[in-house]
């Protein structure tokens, strides 16, 4: 079946905001647990969704300590976000080859908004969605279903979900749609083995060639 359909996550797969994801949760748990933490031990934060990580880790202060993340995270977004190498050129070149493309996050939308905007990739998707639109985040199938319903997608063999952490594999397996798992990710592979990605890249150059190669059904 050709696969003419390409989601990608955003943060750790198109942008690497692995520095402003790391800050952001410090500046917050540091208030909260002076001196437990460092950039390195929050890595592990990085993937499933703020009520969830600070659900677990103080659940009364939860909301909260979301509130406070989020609004440090907008101060310095800016300054700490870039995009990983090749990015808008293998997105132009995915477009001109009418290749369907959109990006399925866990962000609240307007600093989803704010991000692409800042990379200037914006314009090559044909859909954003953010977590203002679904009731379910990855692990879940409802954003990629969601994903594939407003493309007007009936096949999911047809549907590519390019991510970096085990939640975009998963949501992708649990949608029936081919997961790509991108190794510039702070996840290692045995982090990632189990969830059994069904292709690894090492480069967006690598995607795009991979992607155009089974275009019309080519092999994987």
């Amino acid at each position: 079946m050709k696969k003419d359909v390409v989601l990608f996550d955003f943060d750790g797969t198109l942008a690497d905001t692995n520095e402003l994801i790391a800050r952001s949760y410090l500046h917050v748990l540091d208030q909260y647990f002076p001196g437990k933490y460092t950039l390195e031990s929050v890595v592990p934060f990085n993937g499933p969704s703020l009520e969830q990580v600070f659900g677990q880790l103080l659940p009364e202060k939860a909301s909260q300590m979301v509130t406070e993340y989020r609004q440090y995270n907008e101060q310095i977004h800016d300054q700490y976000i870039k995009p990983f190498p090749y990015v808008k050129n293998v997105l132009q070149e995915l477009k001109h080859a009418n290749i369907r493309l959109g990006v399925v996050s866990t962000k609240k939308n307007p600093i989803l908004y704010q991000g692409l905007d800042k990379l200037d990739i914006r314009q090559y998707f044909d859909i954003v969605l953010g977590s203002y639109d679904y009731t379910q985040v990855k692990p879940d199938p409802e954003p990629v279903l969601t994903a594939l319903n407003q493309l007007s997608v009936t096949e999911a063999g047809r549907c590519i979900m390019v991510g970096d952490n085990w939640q975009d594999l998963e949501s992708a397996r649990r949608a029936k749609v081919t997961s790509v798992f991108v190794s510039w990710s702070q996840k290692s592979m045995e982090d990632i083995a189990p969830y059994q990605p069904d292709k690894v890249v090492d480069s967006m150059i690598e995607l795009k060639e991979w992607v155009l190669m089974n275009q019309n059904g080519g092999n994987q």
